[in-house]
C-alpha cells in the first residue's frame, strides 16, 4: 500500500464517518416524520393479533381507570366539600377601612360608607354589598398567628324582655360557640344589617334560611316594623313565635380591649373575657319596641369571622349618635357576596388565586373610594378553604390507603397482560433474527406497539375516569347511588394527568423493554421453543407473607368474638399486624393458593375421574399442574375475587353501620327536648298540634311515644352510687334498637325481663361489681341470662335515697341526685315546702359576699376568696374558678357548666339544684384536684370531671362519681337546726327504698342517649323503677326528654316511607311553644349515609372496587384465557393427531380450565372474607376517629354483613365468561389446519 493509497485510505474513512454521523442524524428527524406511519403500521399489527392487543389494552385501561379515578375522586371531593362551605354563610368577604378610628382618614360617616358599598358592587366580580354593624375589624389576613384575628370584638347579645316566658332566663350565653372553633365568643352574637341586605343576591341567601314559609323582609318593612330575625336555636328555646312583641332588646358593644393586660377600669360596662385571654370592655345599648319578623334555621358552625347564628335587626332604626359610636368604635364593615357563577369551584386552589386577585383589585392603593375611604379585603371562603383542605387531607390519606388493593390489582392484571402479550412475539422475534432483523428493529417494532395500545388504553380509561367519579360521589351506601345537592365538574391538572400516564404507559413501556431484551437476549432455538424455564418461586417469601396474614385474621376474630386481651402486649406491634396484616394475608395468600388452584385438575380428576364425562379422557389431564400463563390467571383470579369479597362484605357493612348510627343517635323517628319535664299526654298533644299545622291527617298515621327517666342507685353492700336509666313499658314498640345494644340474641326476652325485675349494666359498671363476663379491667361478651329459663341468675339489691326536708309540719320529699325530672318534687306541693322555701327561710345563715344573680360566664376569676357567698342563680358558665375558695359558700341553682373548679376548695359549701330542672348545672364541669369535704347538697356530680378529687365522704375519688352529703355542715346546722341561733326547725329525714333486680347481662347503648355515659349506668324497667321511687302504678311518670315513632297507615316508619314529612313535622315541632330541640331520623340518615360507617365518600370507593375488582375478574376469564389457549393450538393439534376426537378436546380443555379457575374463585372468595375479617380492625379504627370527628357520640360496632346475593352475581359471571372463552377459543383451535398448526405456521 503506498503513502497516497494511505492516504486515499484515510479519507475515505474520515468520509465514511461524516456520512455516518450525517445519516444518524437524518434518520433522528425522518423518526419524527414516520410518527404517524410507525403509529399506523402498530395499530394494524396490534389489530391483527387482536388478543395481542387486547391483553395489552385490558391492562393499562385499568391501571388507568384505577389510578385516574383515585385523583379524579380528590378532586371531586374538594368540589363538594367547597361549595358546601358556601352555603354556610352568606357573606362572602368582611371589606374594612384599612384606616384605624381615630385617624384622619377614617370615616364614619354612615351615608358616605354606602356610597363606598355601592361602588364595591359597581364591580363584575361582587354582586351585593351592605354597610352591616358587627365584629371589629380585624386588617390581617389568615387564622393561625393572628392576634388581631383573636382580639377582634362584636356585638353580644345581653337580654330581651318579650311575651314569651323564656326570655326571662335567657342569659344568652353561647358555650357551644368556644367548642365549635376558636374561644372569642362568649355570648350570642348580633348583626345590624344595612339597606344593602334586605334586596338583591344577599337577601336571597338570608332567605333560603327561613322557617315555616316565612320570607326575608325587605328593608322597608325590617324599619319601620322594627323586625328581628332570630334562629329556631333561641326561639325554641324560650318559646318564642313570629309575630311576638319585644319592649326590651339590650346588647353591648366594645370600647377597650385588653390582649395581654387587663382592663383596669370599665366606667358603665362590664368586663368579658374570652376563652383566650382577651378582656373586653362592653357597653350596653338598648333597644325598644321590636317584632320578631321570622325565624331561620340555624347553621352549621363553619368559618369563625362573624360568628355563629346571630341575631339580625337593621341599624337604621338606632339613632345617628348610636350608629356613629358603633362605627367609630371599629364595628362597621362592608358585608361582600361575590358573583359565585364566576368563582371557580373546579378546585380550591383556582379559587383561591381568584379571590387573591379580586382583593388586591379592592384593596389597591390607587382604589378611586368615596371619602378617599381605603379598603382592606378579609376573605371568608379563603379561611373556609384553609380549614378544608386540612380536614380534606386527613379524608384523602385514608382514601388511598382504602385503595391501595385494587391499585395493585390494577398492576398486576398490566404486567400479566404484558406477559401474555409479549410471549407470544417471543418465536416471531427469535424468527425474524433468524432471517438477518437486527435487535434495535425487533425492539422498536415490539415497543412502537406497546406504546400506541397503552396510549389508547390509558386515554379511554382516563376518560371513563372523569365520567366515573360523579357517580361515585353520589354514593349513599354499597352500591346504591342518589343525585348530590352539588354539581360537580372533575378535572385534573396537568401534573396528575403527566402523574397518571407515566405510570401506566411508562410502566408498561419499560416491562415491554425489559421483557423484549431477555428475548433478544436468548438463543435463537431457545426463543423459537413453545415453552421457557421459569424463574425460581420465591415459594418461603410467600409462606411467611401468609403465615404473618393468618395471625393479623388471628387477632382480628379474637378481638370480635371473645374480646379478650390482644394477643400483643407491644401496642407498636399490634398496630403494625392490624395495618399491614391485611395487605399481608392478601399478597401472601394469592401468590400461595394459586399454585393450589393450579392443581385444580389432579384434584377434580380424583374427584369426578369416574364419571363418563371423563374416564376416556382422563389420561389426558395434567398431572404435574399447568403451565405458568395459567398459573399467572390463577393469581389474577384470586387476586381479583378477594377484592371483590373485601369491597362487598365492607361495604354492606358499612352502609348498615351508617342506618345503625343515626338509629342509634335519633332513638325513634323523632326525639324531642322539652324546656320542662311533662307527661304522656302533654307531650301527645303537641304532637297532634304540631301534625295539624303541617296539614297531616293524624287519622292516616299512628304515633307511639316513649321517655327513658333517669335517678340513681346504690348497690348494697356498697358506698358508690351509680346511674340509671329507665325503660318504660312498651319502648320496644317506639326505640330503635339492634342485637348489638343488647345481651343476648332475642331482644324480645330482655324487653320482658326489664319489665319483670332484670337489669343489664355497662361494661365499668359489670367490672366494678364484679358480674359475670368481666376480668382482666375488661369486659367480654356476657352470656345472656333469661329470666324465665336459667336458675343461676345473679340477683343484686340496689338501694334508692328519699329525702324529707321539713319546717316544722310541712315537708318536701325528693330524690337525692335523681335530675328530678320525673317526680318534680323540688317545689311546694299541698302546703309542703321545697328547696326554694329552704332558701327563703335561711336569714342566719353567715352569707359572705353577695353574687345572687350575676351572669359571670366566662369570667376569670381563678384564686379569689369567695367564702360563705351566696350564689344563688349565679351564671359560672364557663368560668375560670381554679383554686377559687368557696368555703361555706351557697349554690343554690348555680350553673356551672363546663366551669374550671379545678384545685377549688368547697369543704362545708352547700350544693342544692332544683330538682324539677331537666338540665345537671353540673354537666362538663371540671372538679378535679377539687376538694368537697362535707359538701352538703341535693346534685348529681355524675357529669362532672373529678380527677383526684376529695369527694365529700371524705374519700378520694376512685372511678366512681362522688356523691353529696346529706349531713348538714356545721354553718348550716347552727342558722337552721332546731337548736340553732335561726330556730327555724329545720331537718332532714331519710327515707331509703330498695329492689332486688336478676343481672341478664352487659348492654352497649341505649337508642337516643349519649352511649359515652352508658357503660357508667345500669337500665332497668318501669316496675322496678315505681318501687324506687314508692310511686304507684297509675302515678304519671314525667321526663323533659320523649322518643315518638310516627308509622304510617301500613306500619311503615315514616322515615321509609315519607321521609319529607317527618322533616317537615320535626321542623313544625321545633317552632312549638315548649320544645327546646327536636331531631329526626330522616335528617340523621342523611348525614351519616355518604360515610360508609367511615367518613364521607366511603360507599362509593367500596362500590368502586366492587364494580373494578369484577370486570377485572371477567375481562381476566375473557381476554388472558383466550390468549392462552391460543398458545395451546399446538398442544390441542397434537391431540387431535393422536387419535382424539373434537368433543374430547373440548371436553379435556373445559374440565382442566374451569377446575383451576373454579378452584382458584372458591379460593378467593375465601381468602377475601379472611381479608374481609382482618380489615375490620383496620375499618373500625378509622370508622371509630371519623365517627367521633363527626360528632357522633353512639360509635356502631361494626359486625360483618355477607351480601352472598352480589357475591354469587360476580362469580357466575366469571364462570359465563371463562365457558364462553373457552367455547369459542378451543372450537377456533379444532377448525384450524392440523398440518399448518403442527408446523407452527
Amino acid at each position: 500500500m503506498t503513502a497516497g493509497d494511505s492516504i486515499d485510505s484515510d479519507g475515505s474513512e474520515h468520509v465514511e464517518k461524516q456520512s455516518s454521523s450525517e445519516i444518524q442524524k437524518r434518520s433522528f428527524m425522518d423518526s419524527i416524520a414516520d410518527i404517524p406511519a410507525n403509529t399506523r403500521t402498530a395499530i394494524i399489527s396490534a389489530w391483527r393479533g387482536k388478543q395481542r392487543g387486547l391483553a395489552i389494552f385490558a391492562g393499562v385501561f385499568l391501571a388507568s381507570l384505577v389510578i385516574t379515578t383515585v385523583l379524579a375522586y380528590s378532586s371531586g371531593l374538594s368540589q363538594i366539600f367547597f361549595q358546601e362551605s358556601l352555603e354556610s354563610e352568606a357573606i362572602d368577604a368582611k371589606v374594612e377601612q384599612k384606616a384605624k378610628p381615630g385617624s384622619d382618614s377614617f370615616v364614619n360617616d354612615s351615608v358616605v360608607l354606602i356610597e363606598v358599598c355601592n361602588e364595591l358592587q359597581a364591580m363584575k366580580e361582587i354582586s351585593d354589598c351592605s354597610l352591616i354593624m358587627g365584629r371589629n375589624a380585624i386588617r390581617q389576613n389568615g387564622f393561625f398567628g393572628n392576634i388581631g384575628f383573636f382580639a377582634a370584638g362584636y356585638l353580644a347579645m345581653e337580654s330581651v324582655e318579650g311575651e314569651a316566658v323564656g326570655w326571662e332566663n335567657e342569659s344568652f350565653d353561647f358555650p357551644e360557640a368556644a367548642s365549635a372553633g376558636p374561644s372569642v365568643y362568649t355570648k350570642r352574637m348580633t348583626r345590624l344589617l344595612g339597606p344593602g341586605a334586605y334586596d338583591g343576591e344577599l337577601a336571597e341567601r338570608f332567605e333560603s334560611s327561613m322557617l315555616y314559609g316565612d320570607s326575608w323582609p325587605t328593608h322597608q318593612e325590617a324599619e319601620e316594623g322594627r323586625l328581628v330575625i332570630v334562629p329556631a336555636s333561641i326561639a325554641n328555646k324560650v318559646g318564642a313565635t313570629v309575630g311576638e312583641k319585644l319592649s326590651t332588646l339590650t346588647f353591648s358593644y366594645i370600647i377597650e380591649t385588653a390582649v395581654e393586660k387587663s382592663i383596669e377600669e370599665c366606667e358603665g360596662g362590664y368586663v368579658e373575657t374570652t376563652g383566650v385571654g382577651v378582656h373586653h370592655c362592653r357597653i350596653s345599648v338598648v333597644v325598644e319596641n321590636l317584632t320578631i319578623g321570622g325565624i331561620y334555621e340555624d347553621g352549621e358552625f363553619a368559618n369563625p369571622t362573624l360568628g355563629y347564628n346571630p341575631i339580625f335587626f337593621t341599624w337604621t332604626i338606632l339613632d345617628n349618635s348610636t350608629v356613629t359610636e358603633l362605627i367609630d368604635m371599629d364595628h362597621s364593615f362592608f358585608g361582600v357576596a361575590v358573583d359565585r357563577s364566576l368563582l371557580p369551584t373546579t378546585s380550591t386552589s383556582d379559587a383561591e388565586d381568584y379571590l387573591g386577585i379580586l382583593s388586591q383589585k379592592v384593596s389597591a392603593n390607587d382604589a378611586d373610594y368615596s371619602g378617599g375611604v381605603t379598603l382592606f379585603w378579609f376573605d371568608l371562603i379563603t379561611g373556609s378553604i384553609t380549614f378544608l383542605n386540612i380536614f380534606l387531607g386527613l379524608i384523602q390519606l385514608f382514601d388511598y390507603i382504602l385503595m391501595i388493593p385494587i391499585i395493585l390489582l390494577s398492576i398486576a392484571v398490566l404486567v400479566y397482560g404484558m406477559v401474555l402479550s409479549l410471549e407470544q412475539r417471543r418465536r416471531e422475534i427469535s424468527i425474524h433474527r433468524t432471517i438477518g432483523g437486527s435487535a434495535q428493529s425487533m425492539q422498536k417494532m415490539v415497543l412502537r406497539e406497546v406504546l400506541v395500545m397503552s396510549f389508547i388504553a390509558w386515554f379511554a380509561g382516563y376518560l371513563l375516569a372523569l365520567a366515573t367519579v360523579p357517580i361515585v360521589l353520589d354514593a349513599v351506601g354499597f352500591m346504591q347511588f342518589r343525585s348530590g345537592d352539588f354539581e360537580v365538574n372533575v378535572n385534573l391538572g396537568f401534573g396528575s394527568i403527566f402523574f397518571t400516564a407515566i405510570s401506566t404507559i411508562g410502566l408498561a413501556w419499560l416491562f415491554g423493554r425489559s421483557r423484549t431484551k431477555d428475548f433478544l437476549a436468548m438463543e435463537i432455538d431457545e426463543g423459537v421453543r413453545k415453552t421457557t424455564a421459569a424463574s425460581k418461586s420465591k415459594t418461603w417469601l410467600h409462606i411467611l407473607l401468609f403465615v404473618l396474614g393468618i395471625i393479623a385474621l388471628i387477632e382480628s376474630i379474637l378481638e370480635d368474638t371473645s374480646g379478650a386481651e390482644d394477643m400483643f402486649d407491644n401496642f407498636f406491634i399490634d398496630g403494625l399486624f392490624g395495618l399491614f396484616g391485611p395487605f399481608f394475608l392478601w399478597i401472601g395468600g394469592a401468590l400461595l393458593l394459586a399454585k393450589i388452584a393450579t392443581h385444580g385438575p389432579r384434584m377434580f380428576a380424583a374427584l369426578f375421574g369416574w364419571s363418563p364425562l371423563l374416564k376416556d379422557i382422563r389420561r389426558g389431564l395434567r398431572s404435574t399442574g399447568s403451565s405458568e400463563s395459567i398459573g399467572r390467571l390463577a393469581v389474577i383470579m384470586l387476586l381479583t375475587l378477594s377484592i371483590v369479597t373485601l369491597a362487598a362484605v365492607q361495604g354492606a357493612t358499612g352502609t348498615l353501620v351508617d342506618k345503625r348510627t343515626a338509629d342509634a343517635q335519633t332513638g325513634s323517628s323523632l326525639s324531642i327536648e322539652f324546656t320542662e319535664a311533662m307527661n304522656f299526654s302533654e307531650v301527645e298533644t303537641i304532637i297532634y298540634q304540631a301534625m295539624a299545622d303541617e296539614g297531616m291527617d293524624y287519622d292516616k298515621y299512628s304515633i307511639g311515644m316513649t321517655s327513658i327517666s333517669t335517678t340513681i342507685v346504690i348497690p348494697d353492700g356498697e358506698s358508690s352510687t351509680i346511674n340509671v336509666w329507665v325503660l318504660m313499658e312498651g319502648q320496644e314498640e317506639v326505640l330503635l334498637w339492634t342485637a348489638q345494644a343488647l345481651p343476648g340474641e332475642d331482644l324480645q326476652l330482655v324487653y320482658d325481663g326489664y319489665q319483670n325485675g332484670g337489669y343489664t349494666a355497662g361494661q365499668s359498671v359489670a367490672f366494678n361489681l364484679q358480674l359475670p363476663g368481666t376480668s382482666g379491667g375488661r369486659a367480654s361478651d356476657t352470656d345472656f341470662q333469661p329470666l324465665d329459663t336459667s336458675e343461676n341468675v345473679v340477683k343484686t339489691i340496689f338501694e334508692g335515697t328519699l329525702y324529707d326536708v321539713s319546717f316544722g309540719d310541712t315537708t318536701s320529699e325528693g330524690d337525692n341526685g335523681t335530675g328530678g325530672e320525673d317526680n318534680g318534687s323540688s317545689g311546694s306541693e299541698n302546703g309542703g315546702l321545697g328547696l326554694q322555701e329552704l332558701m327563703i327561710a335561711q336569714e342566719n345563715y353567715p352569707f359572705g359576699d353577695d353574687l345572687s344573680g350575676r351572669d359571670l360566664s366566662g369570667a376569670d376569676l381563678s384564686g379569689l376568696n369567695f367564702s360563705f357567698a351566696n350564689l344563688t342563680n349565679t351564671n359560672f358558665d364557663g368560668a375560670n374558678l381554679a383554686g377559687t375558695n368557696f368555703f361555706g359558700a351557697l349554690f343554690f341553682n348555680t350553673s356551672l357548666m363546663n366551669a374550671n373548679l379545678s384545685g377549688a376548695n368547697l369543704v362545708e359549701s352547700i350544693m342544692l339544684q332544683d330538682l324539677g330542672g331537666p338540665i345537671n348545672l353540673l354537666q362538663g364541669t371540671n372538679l378535679d384536684n377539687t376538694n368537697m369535704t362535707s359538701m352538703f347538697g341535693f346534685v348529681n356530680l355524675s357529669l362532672s370531671s373529678q380527677t383526684n378529687a376529695t369527694c365529700p365522704s371524705g374519700i378520694s375519688y376512685n372511678g366512681t362519681p362522688c356523691q353529696a352529703s346529706l349531713n348538714p355542715t356545721p354553718a348550716l346546722l347552727l342558722a337552721l337546726s332546731s337548736g340553732g341561733e335561726g330556730e327555724s326547725g329545720f331537718t332532714i329525714s331519710e327515707t331509703i327504698t330498695s329492689v332486688e333486680l336478676d343481672y341478664m347481662g352487659q348492654h352497649e347503648w341505649v337508642p337516643g342517649l349519649d352511649s359515652s355515659s352508658a357503660e357508667n349506668a345500669i337500665v332497668i324497667g318501669e316496675s322496678s323503677y315505681r318501687i324506687l321511687q314508692n310511686m304507684s302504678a297509675d302515678e304519671d311518670i314525667i321526663a323533659p326528654q320523649w322518643f315518638v315513632k310516627v308509622s304510617d297507615k301500613d306500619g311503615n316508619n315514616l322515615a321509609d316511607s315519607d321521609a319529607d314529612s317527618l322533616k317537615n313535622l320535626r321542623i313544625r315541632l321545633e317552632s312549638a311553644s315548649g320544645v327546646s330541640e327536636a331531631s329526626d331520623l330522616t335528617s340523621s340518615r342523611e348525614s351519616v349515609e355518604r360515610n360508609g360507617g367511615l367518613i364521607f365518600g366511603t360507599p362509593g370507593l367500596l362500590s368502586l372496587q366492587f364494580v373494578v375488582a369484577a370486570v377485572a375478574a371477567v375481562a381476566s376469564a375473557f381476554v388472558f384465557l383466550s390468549l392462552v389457549l391460543t398458545q395451546r393450538k399446538k398442544e390441542l393439534a397434537i391431540l387431535q393427531a393422536i387419535g382424539a376426537s373434537p368433543n374430547q378436546v373440548m371436553r379435556l380443555v373445559l374440565f382442566e380450565i374451569l377446575s383451576i379457575v373454579v378452584t382458584s374463585m372458591l379460593l378467593g372468595l375465601i381468602l377475601g372474607a379472611g381479608i374481609a375479617q382482618s380489615f375490620n380492625g383496620f375499618f373500625s379504627i378509622f370508622g371509630f376517629i371519623f365517627q367521633i370527628f363527626g360528632g357522633s357520640s353512639t360509635v356502631i360496632e361494626r359486625e360483618l354483613v355477607w351480601p352472598f346475593v352480589d357475591l354469587l352475581l360476580v362469580s357466575l359471571s366469571v364462570l359465563f365468561a371463562v365457558i364462553v372463552a373457552l367455547v369459542a377459543t378451543t372450537l377456533s383451535a379444532l377448525r384450524s389446519d392440523l398440518a399448518s398448526v403442527l408446523k407452527g405456521e
